[in-house]
């Protein structure tokens, strides 16, 4: 698991998204501060999926929504994946006393939200951009 920090590269030039963003990464990086620190009390972690539930739930409308507006092509898929990471976190989190441990979810958010932003929404962005390039 790393620490997560954010590079202006990985600005999506849209500041709610930008911002909601920075706040999912700081989220992320709230877990791999608790299990550097060898914290091990499932009730803080709990609290802290759940938070990291709810921000990316109301992340993943806002994200879908600016996309539809967009006329995105990749919008269904986009969203599949946002469902998936739903329900992959909920069934880390459900199992964090038997079958997952607290480092594995950190892993699992850490490696899904750097490879989400980096390569998926910077596929929305390029076509939004490609929108404003006018044709000649």
């Amino acid at each position: 698991m790393k620490l997560l920090k954010w590079k202006d590269s990985y600005s999506m030039g849209e500041d709610e998204i930008d911002k909601q963003h920075k706040g999912l990464f700081k989220l992320s990086n709230e877990i791999y501060h608790l299990v550097e620190k060898g914290v091990d009390d499932p009730e803080t972690f709990i609290e802290l999926f759940i938070a990291l539930n709810d921000y990316s739930v109301e992340h993943f409308i806002y994200e879908e929504m600016y996309m539809q507006t967009q006329s995105y092509p990749s919008l269904k898929e986009h969203i599949v994946q946002h469902n998936e990471f739903s329900q992959k976190l909920k069934k880390l989190a459900l199992g964090i006393n038997k079958d997952s441990h607290i480092k594995d979810i950190g892993e699992f958010v850490t490696t899904w939200l750097l490879q989400h932003v980096l390569n998926e929404d910077m596929k929305y962005k390029k076509f939004i951009e490609s929108k404003a390039i006018p044709r000649k």
